[in-house]
């Protein structure tokens, strides 16, 4: 695979991942949600443009499993499950950003 294939499919990856935030965040029908949905992919893009992406970016596969807990537990009429689950992936999503946030400052190789 090339380089413009990787870009390409990292780009069609990053519209995938924003339509399902997006579209999670519209269903819930509320406003404070999608505001904060929109705010952290806002946030998650301006780390991307200054390099914050390495353990993050370890974090996809894990990422697309806890997608698909989520969109279970929305298809199964269940919000607590989808709750759990949207819980779950926030944290761990935040965790991969302090690790990486941490290894970048605190790294020996400046």
């Amino acid at each position: 695979m090339g380089a413009t294939d990787s870009t390409t499919d990292a780009r069609i990856c990053s519209t995938r991942h924003d339509a399902f935030h997006t579209a999670i965040a519209t269903a819930s029908h509320s406003m404070l949600f999608q505001i904060a949905v929109r705010e952290a992919r806002r946030l998650q893009a301006q780390s991307n443009l200054i390099g914050l992406r390495g353990s993050v970016g370890g974090h996809a596969a894990k990422a697309v499993e806890e997608h698909d807990a989520i969109y279970q537990a929305i298809r199964a009429g269940d919000p607590e499950a989808a709750a759990q689950a949207a819980a779950t992936h926030i944290d761990n999503t935040l965790d991969d950003y302090r690790r990486e946030i941490q290894q970048h400052i605190f790294s020996s190789n400046d």
